[in-house]
C-alpha cells in the first residue's frame, strides 16, 4: 500500500472522541445534496445526514477526522462488516476541501488501524459516479469488483509489524493529547 500522509500545511489528522460528536453532526449536516448523495449511496436529507452523523463516533468501529485550520473538514470511518477480518471504510469531506489529499490521510490512518487490529480486508464501496472515491481507493492500492449498481474495492492489509504498531500507539497518544487540547476551554488573559 503506498504512503499516502502527505497531507496539506495546517491539516492534523487525528483519531475523533466523543467531544467531537458536534463537530461531526455539523460536517455531516452542512455536505451538500451532492456530497450526501455520493456518501450513503442515494438520496438522504440533511436532517437524515446530521442524525446519523450524532451516533458515528460512538458506533462500533474507529472515526479519524482532518481538521483545516481547527475545524473539522473530513470524516473517515472503519466499521466492522461482521466477517472476520474484515471491515468497511466510508468517508466524507466537506464541499471545498476535496481534491486536497485529506481522503488519503484519513484512509491511510484508517488502514493503519484496521492493520493493527488483525483485519486483512478492507471494502469500500461507492456510486459508478463518484470519480473522486474511484480515485481515492486506487490511491490506497484496492482491486476493484464491478456489478450490480456499486463499485466495490477491496484493500488486502499485510499482517502488522512492530513498527506499524509503534508509530500506531504514538499516534495515538498524539490524537488524545490533541483532542483534549481542543476540548479544552481557553480563559483569556486577563
Amino acid at each position: 500500500m503506498p504512503d499516502t500522509r502527505t497531507i496539506p500545511a495546517g491539516t492534523l489528522v487525528r483519531r475523533l472522541w466523543s467531544s467531537d460528536r458536534d463537530a461531526v453532526v455539523t460536517l455531516f449536516r452542512d455536505l451538500d445534496p451532492e456530497s450526501r448523495f455520493d456518501r450513503f449511496m442515494g438520496t438522504v436529507s440533511e436532517a437524515a445526514a446530521a442524525a446519523y452523523a450524532s451516533h458515528a463516533v460512538s458506533a462500533e468501529g474507529l472515526v479519524f477526522g482532518a481538521f483545516a485550520d481547527g475545524i473539522l473538514r473530513g470524516v473517515g470511518e472503519l466499521r466492522p462488516t461482521g466477517a472476520s477480518a474484515e471491515a468497511e471504510i466510508a468517508f466524507a469531506v466537506a464541499p471545498g476541501h476535496r481534491g486536497r489529499g485529506l481522503g488519503g490521510a484519513l484512509g491511510a490512518r484508517l488502514a493503519e488501524a484496521a492493520r493493527n487490529a488483525g483485519t486483512r480486508r478492507i471494502h469500500l464501496r461507492c456510486l459508478p459516479g463518484n470519480r473522486r472515491m474511484r480515485a481515492l481507493a486506487r490511491h490506497l492500492g484496492a482491486e476493484f469488483r464491478l456489478g450490480g449498481r456499486e463499485v466495490h474495492a477491496v484493500l488486502a492489509l499485510s499482517p502488522p509489524t512492530l513498527f506499524s504498531l509503534w508509530r500506531e500507539g504514538v499516534e495515538g497518544l498524539f490524537d488524545a493529547a490533541a483532542a483534549v487540547s481542543a476540548a479544552w476551554p481557553t480563559v483569556p488573559l486577563a
